[in-house]
């Protein structure tokens, strides 16, 4: 069975990344609202929920808020650009499973998709510790190098 995956994000370059670097291996579905996304998890029931906090409309917490409404297992991942920590916190305690700060490494995401779908493969539910992938670092540069 193929896993699917939604992201939800207001941005098309973070919607075309994630759809870049997934479709191959996932059905990958994108919104760029949360109305939008909310009717994508009734149609297609994602196993895998990237979403972002700040989007214009309904915020990403009330659509965390709407979607765990509709009883439809996922797995939902916050995306954030500015690391707010009452909002990440709210965001947990409400059910989101970690969340990812922006920009975001294409490698970390893997490893999250990676270990999401493996637990799903097991029928493991998520973990109850949230975890946290940090934004991407600029690399130091190395002095004479």
């Amino acid at each position: 069975m193929q896993h699917k995956i939604l992201i939800v994000d207001d941005s098309d370059n973070i919607r075309f990344a994630f759809k870049a670097a997934f479709a191959a291996e996932y059905a990958v579905f994108t919104a760029a609202e949360g109305l939008g996304a909310i009717e994508l998890i009734k149609t297609e029931r994602p196993d895998l929920v990237f979403l972002d906090i700040d989007m214009p409309g309904i915020s990403g917490v009330e659509t965390l808020k709407l979607i765990k409404a509709t009883g439809i297992p996922t797995i939902i991942w916050m995306l954030t650009g500015v690391e707010d920590l009452t909002v990440v916190m709210q965001t947990l305690t409400m059910g989101a499973t970690g969340y990812i700060t922006k920009p975001f490494d294409v490698d970390n995401l893997r490893r999250v998709v990676l270990n999401a779908v493996a637990d799903l493969e097991v029928g493991k539910p998520p973990s109850d510790k949230p975890w946290t992938v940090k934004r991407k670092e600029a690399e130091p540069e190395l002095p004479g190098v």
